[in-house]
């Protein structure tokens, strides 16, 4: 293992102009305190030490700020290093200031808040034991708090040290809680960015090829014409009639071909890209390729108007996956239901499957959810039902997750049908 791996790997990349800058209002938190209670208040502690520490992070911050012309972001190697350095430089202050019993001794726990949110675990787990050791040790060793002889008693110290140490793990684990969530949503919605992306390119590329088909006929007409002209000038010349003959073919097949990709890409715009959503969905459920032993019907009984629709990238996708989602899980049928009554457009997807797990049937929708009940080796439902329910979110839609009267899943989704016209 590379010494650079010894506290763990993380994606997480820090600024070292961050770091640089929070050192440096520690320095001055730090400069100014030592000068007000030894000048201001005239306490006695070991002024010259607690100064050339201070002095110690200043040159250490000098000396990075050169690197930083060098070195823009530190890995998690450095970083941890950096702010152990931190932590042991407030330990030697507050060990010539007191010790735990110092007011600012609640500062140690800063550095494990920063280590769980951007480092590896392994680098946050080294940091907090080193912080509840250093608490440990300035709990029974330390310089006499400035200022007027006080002696606390020894089950206060005790409980300064156990609330600090709290303090430490609490905040800790709930620093890494919300980082985790953060960055597992992050993560999802990148995953949801670039799913709409390629559908995009894929609608771009149809739009592409029929715009080239259209444009190809123009010039593939006139070498039509000028084969034409070149065998009534040859006649039945032995020597060019069957290259003459080969072309013909050729320009009849790449005819064929563009007739294959499309015709007019105007003509699309009202054809194509609109379609009313009884057919959408029609045309959604016969892309897949069906299972023998499963059926999918679908009930338009209800539907009391024709609605059109445009092909929005993100409807079709979430259809596509959600249905998807129930041929999979389904025994045996799946039923979707399209009703538009109370100015309201509603589908239904049914399946008789297992339906959803009850140990995740309160988070469906968030991203990266897995069941308890589902092996280890198995990524679960989690992201597919995430991207899907964004989606559908953002054209106006609330989906909602219930259990079937088939005795499997029930997905129920409702849109407003103003943001639809009628045909």
């Amino acid at each position: 293992m590379s010494i650079k791996n010894i506290f763990g790997i993380t994606q997480e990349n820090i600024k070292l102009e961050t770091l640089i800058n929070i050192r440096w209002i520690a320095i001055i938190g730090q400069l100014f305190t030592v000068c007000l209670v030894f000048f201001y208040y005239q306490f006695e502690f070991p002024l010259y030490r607690c100064l050339l520490a201070i002095l110690l992070s200043v040159l250490l911050n000098v000396i990075l700020e050169y690197a930083k012309k060098l070195v823009q972001r530190l890995n998690n190697f450095w970083t941890t290093l950096s702010i152990l350095y931190d932590l042991i430089q407030l330990s030697f202050l507050l060990y010539l200031t007191g010790g735990i019993t110092n007011p600012f001794s609640i500062l140690t726990i800063v550095p494990t808040t920063i280590a769980v949110t951007f480092l590896s675990k392994r680098s946050s787990f080294i940091i907090a034991l080193v912080s509840i050791l250093l608490l440990t040790f300035l709990t029974q060793y330390y310089y006499p708090l400035p200022g007027p002889d006080i002696s606390l008693p020894k089950h206060y110290l005790i409980g300064l040290w156990v609330s600090l140490t709290v303090g430490i793990i609490f905040l800790g684990n709930y620093a890494h809680s919300i980082t985790a969530e953060h960055r597992t949503r992050s993560t999802a919605f990148d995953n949801l960015e670039k799913t709409l992306a390629r559908e995009r390119e894929l609608i771009s590329l149809g739009g592409l090829a029929a715009a080239a088909a259209h444009e190809l006929a123009t010039p593939l007409g006139t070498i039509t014409l000028v084969v034409e002209d070149l065998k009534k000038q040859l006649g039945n010349n032995p020597k060019f009639s069957q290259d003459v003959e080969l072309l013909n073919s050729q320009i009849q097949r790449c005819k064929n071909i563009l007739k294959d990709f499309s015709t007019d890409p105007n003509k699309q715009d009202t054809f194509i890209d609109n379609i009313s959503f009884k057919n959408l969905i029609k045309e959604i459920v016969f892309s897949f390729d069906q299972p023998k032993d499963k059926t999918v019907k679908i009930d338009d009984s209800k539907i009391q108007n024709n609605l059109i629709v445009g092909r929005k990238v993100e409807i079709i996708y979430a259809l596509r996956n959600l249905i998807d989602n129930a041929i999979k899980f389904a025994n045996k049928t799946i039923v979707i239901e399209i009703n538009n009554s109370n100015k309201k457009l509603e589908i239904n997807i049914n399946d008789d499957g297992k339906g959803f797990r009850q140990d995740i049937f309160q988070k469906l929708g968030e991203p990266y959810i897995k069941s308890n009940l589902i092996s280890k080796d198995k990524r679960g439902l989690g992201l597919g039902i995430f991207i899907s329910k964004t989606l559908l979110e953002r054209t106006g839609a609330t989906i909602a997750f219930k259990k079937s009267s088939l005795g499997g899943a029930l997905i129920n989704i409702v849109w407003d049908e103003s943001i639809f016209f009628k045909k």
